[in-house]
């Protein structure tokens, strides 16, 4: 019986020291300030309800494909008459264009 009452303080024990560890992690990754700075830079990248405009410098005739989600990058295709098609690779939350992928040969 002395054995079931050690064994039920020490388990108490344990869960109490459980839920203070995630209450002292949980008030770290609150209050951190290199986090809470990256966090208010995407704010201030990109406000709500504000629209941005990109301009791509496409020539006349060019049309756009579908846009696709891929993870946190938008890709869309980009048909152009007489030359090679594109595929940009767009950042939605700063509507930069990260990369530009031409199809056809290599140029040196």
């Amino acid at each position: 019986m002395q054995f079931l009452k050690a064994l039920i303080v020490i388990m108490g024990v344990m869960i109490i020291a459980g839920f203070a560890f995630l209450g002292v992690e949980l008030y770290k990754r609150i209050s951190d300030p290199e986090r809470r700075a990256g966090a208010d830079t995407e704010r201030a990248a990109a406000p709500a309800g504000r629209m941005e405009e990109v301009t791509l410098g496409l020539p006349a005739g060019a049309r756009l494909g579908d846009p696709v989600a891929v993870g946190n990058r938008v890709v869309f295709r980009v048909t152009i008459p007489d030359a090679a098609d594109r595929l940009y690779v767009m950042d939605p939350r700063t509507g930069a264009i990260a990369v530009t992928v031409t199809a056809g040969a290599a140029t040196p």
